[in-house]
Parts: C-alpha cells; structure tokens; sequence
C-alpha cells in the first residue's frame, strides 16, 4: 500500500513539473523557481519513499551506515541535477537578476 502512495506521489510530481514547463511562460520567475522548488521537494519525497520501502537496511550494526549514505549520495544527485538542468530550463536567466 505504502510503495502505491508514493507511486502516485511521484506521478504528481512529474503531472506538475510537465504542466509547469508549458505553462511557464505565464508566470514571474520567482513563481517558477518556488514551485519548481516544490515539486522537487514533493518528487524527492516520493522517491526517497519508494527506496526506502524496496530497500531494506541490513541487520548487522557495521553495515547500517550504507543505507542513509545510499540516499544522502542518491538525493545529493537529484539536487545537483535539479539545480544545474532543470531549474535553467523553467528560467534560463534566473541567476541574472541577482
């Protein structure tokens, strides 16, 4: 049941980032980065869940560290993704104005 509600998180996050990108042109940069940032946030969450429900932590103490390690590199790498090629497609000059 847990992994559907994350499925379902995660096919709305992506509905919303798709009807974002078309609609883009309507909206003030400032909205497009918050709610890109939103939406980044929500399909993190989503993902993050889904690992965290199909991957199970090992039992032994010397191995548990892999698995918090696993998601801080895997979210570190949606992030860097998130920041260097999604947000300048949402704004091509959201760093101009600073």
């Amino acid at each position: 049941m847990s992994r559907r509600v994350f499925r379902i998180i995660i096919t709305i996050a992506i509905v919303l980032w798709i009807s974002l990108f078309f609609t883009k042109d309507e909206f003030s940069n400032t909205v497009l980065i918050s709610s890109a940032t939103l939406t980044f946030l929500v399909f993190s969450f989503g993902i993050h869940g889904l690992i965290a429900h199909s991957i199970r932590p090992p039992s032994t103490k010397g191995e548990l560290i892999t698995f918090p390690l696993f998601m801080w590199v895997f979210w570190a790498i949606m992030f860097l993704v998130f920041v260097f090629l999604i947000i300048p497609l949402y704004c091509p000059d959201f760093l101009m104005e600073i």
